[in-house]
Order: structure tokens, then C-alpha cells, then sequence
């Protein structure tokens, strides 16, 4: 009799345990859904901060420093043990009595690993120029041709763009801001597109000008390929690196691009200051492009954190940051950002060399 009393009650008792336990033993595909979200969401932001914390402190003479996060390795760990007993005696009932034992253990521990950009790396990624193969797709992709080139070229064809380091009369050519314009006009208007052909050891970049459906383009087409010496018979011409030859190359539209660094030291230039810091010489004047009183990216500062910005940073005593509400620049610093994944990606990486458990 006790046998039989005993083996029902231990039965219902371990079926109700192994019931619970498939609740509790796949968390990856919940984790995964929000975690992913959460660390692209982080990294993003982190991105952004170093991105203005270098420009202010190049803009106040300071060396920049970079930071990229190589891996990220999330682990997840769920322990948990359930133990059940049940004794019965039906000639005294008050002896009978059961126990339930449970115990639970949840572990996340995500791995971040750092790697500093120097040596050979940060050559390869911050001291030579773009190709034109590598930056003129974002073009095709949506990115605003006028704000793109005004950051990365130099110089298009004969004509040439200011130098970061100019000072307050900076030498660039006057038609350099209007050929910009009428490339933007002619992208706004689906006649300008971008082709890269692939070859065997390399890439080939072209920029295409088609006005079949917007004939009333031809025109601008037209004031294009006599600002760069096009031949005007071409309905395509390849843009390559370099700068303008004597006698110019009719289908061929040489581009002397900057580097990410140049790239970084042109917005850093424009970076209004304090009067108080210019006065101390703690940085020079701040420098305009000629024509156009609005920088790139218009950073603020202030003594206290902004009550909300697109980007923020505290050095020394001082915030700076970007208004959430300043499309411009928040397009323009996305697009810096993007230059800095293209630089740093397709010009390899170092090996990690830091590795910082959280949690």
C-alpha cells in the first residue's frame, strides 16, 4: 500500500518539474532580438561622441585619438536545478509531507575588445586619400553629391576647393561652390547616376549624365563638362585620382581627394570657439568657406549640458554638441561617420589588443 501511494505523487510531481524547464532553456533567440538593437544602438553612439571629441580637440591644437571597437562577444549563461520529493503514510496522515527544492542562476557577461588605431593602421586609414571607387557609390546611394565632394575633394577637375589650413583668406576657385550646386541639381533631377565596373584586380568608377527623360537638363549637362573640359559628346566619363593635367583627358575627370584626417581637419577648422579662447590663443580664428557663412557641422558650446542634441561631449569644463533639430549638420556629421567606416574598414585592422569583461 505504501508503494502505491509513494510512486503516483512522485510521478505527478517530476512530470510538473519537467514541465517547467523548456521555459527556461532557450533565452539566445529573445536576447538576440533585443540585444542586437541595443549594442548597434550603443555603438553608434559612441561612434558619434569620439567623432566630435576629436574634432574639438583638434581644433584647439590637440592630437586626435582613436578607438574602435573590433569584437563584441555576448555570453549567456542559465543554470538551474529542481528537485521534488514526496513521502506519504496512509496509517498517519499527519507523518505525510512533501519538498520542493529549486535553485536559479542567470549570467551575462559580454566581452568588448578595443583596438587602437596607430601605426600602420592608422596610416592606411587615416593618411591616405579616398578612392573615388570607394566614395562615389554613396552618391548613388542618396548621399548629396555638393556635400560629399565639398568634404572629400580637394580638387575636381581644374577647378579646386579651400584648404583646411588656408587661414581667413583661403585660395579656392570661385567656380568650385557653383559646379557643386549644378551636380546636385542634376542628381535632385535623375540625370546623374554612378557605374563601377568591376574588374579582375580592381574597380572602375564612372559618372553617368542622363537626360533622356529630363531634357530640359542638357543645359546644365552642358556647363558641367565645359567647367571640368569634358568632351561634350560623352554620355559618361571615369573618375579617377589625381589632378588636372596641361592638356586635359576629354572623357576622364581626374579628382584629388583628401584623407580621412584632412577630411576631419577641414570641419574641425570651422568650429565656432569661445571669443575668450581665440583672445588667449588657445586656437586660431575660426575660418569660413568663402560664399558660404555655414560650416559643415555647426557645433555648439556651452558651460552645461544641452537639455537634448544629436550629439553631445564634456571636455575640460565645457560641453559641446550638435543640435538634434540642425538637419545640415546632423547629415553632414552621418556622413562623416560613414567616411570613417569606409576608411577604417577597407583599409584593414590591427589586432585587438585590449579586451575589457563588463558585467
Amino acid at each position: 500500500m505504501r508503494r502505491g501511494v509513494d510512486r503516483p505523487g512522485r510521478r505527478t510531481l517530476l512530470a510538473g518539474c519537467a514541465a517547467a524547464l523548456p521555459a527556461c532553456t532557450s533565452i539566445g533567440p529573445t536576447r538576440l532580438d533585443r540585444d542586437q538593437l541595443d549594442y548597434a544602438r550603443v555603438m553608434a553612439e559612441a561612434g558619434k561622441r569620439q567623432t566630435l571629441f576629436n574634432l574639438v580637440r583638434m581644433r584647439y591644437g590637440e592630437p586626435p585619438a582613436f578607438l574602435v571597437v573590433s569584437q563584441v562577444v555576448s555570453g549567456y549563461t542559465l543554470q538551474g536545478t529542481i528537485e521534488g520529493n514526496f513521502t506519504g503514510f496512509p496509517s498517519a496522515k499527519q507523518s505525510t509531507f512533501g519538498a520542493i527544492l529549486g535553485t536559479a542562476q542567470y549570467i551575462d557577461r559580454p566581452t568588448f575588445t578595443l583596438s587602437p588605431v596607430t601605426g600602420e593602421h592608422f596610416v592606411q586609414a587615416y593618411l591616405r586619400p579616398f578612392s573615388p571607387v570607394d566614395v562615389l557609390p554613396l552618391i548613388q546611394g542618396g548621399i548629396p553629391v555638393d556635400l560629399l565632394f565639398r568634404l572629400i575633394a580637394q580638387a575636381i577637375g581644374p577647378l579646386q576647393n579651400t584648404h583646411p589650413l588656408g587661414g581667413p583668406n583661403r585660395s579656392g576657385s570661385a567656380e568650385f561652390p557653383l559646379l557643386l550646386a549644378r551636380l546636385l541639381r542634376l542628381q535632385e533631377g535623375g540625370a546623374l547616376r554612378v557605374r563601377v565596373r568591376r574588374e579582375k584586380e580592381s574597380a572602375r568608377v564612372y559618372l553617368a549624365f542622363d537626360t533622356r527623360h529630363v531634357p530640359a537638363m542638357r543645359g546644365l549637362v552642358a556647363e558641367v563638362y565645359r567647367m571640368l573640359s569634358v568632351d561634350p559628346s560623352a554620355e559618361e566619363v571615369e573618375v579617377i585620382y589625381g589632378v588636372a593635367q596641361s592638356q586635359p583627358r576629354a572623357r576622364e575627370i581626374p579628382v584629388l581627394t583628401r584623407s580621412l584626417l584632412n577630411v576631419l581637419y577641414a570641419i574641425a577648422a570651422e568650429i565656432e570657439l569661445p571669443d575668450s579662447d581665440i583672445a588667449a590663443m588657445r586656437a586660431p580664428p575660426t575660418l569660413r568657406e568663402p560664399g558660404n557663412p555655414r560650416p559643415s557641422i555647426l557645433v555648439r558650446s556651452g558651460p552645461a549640458a544641452p537639455a537634448g542634441s544629436y550629439v553631445s561631449v564634456r571636455i575640460g569644463d565645457a560641453w559641446y554638441w550638435v543640435e538634434d533639430t540642425d538637419y545640415q549638420s546632423k547629415l553632414a556629421f552621418s556622413i562623416l561617420e560613414l567616411l570613417k567606416s569606409i576608411a577604417e574598414g577597407a583599409r584593414g585592422a590591427s589586432l585587438p589588443v585590449l579586451t575589457i569583461p563588463t558585467g
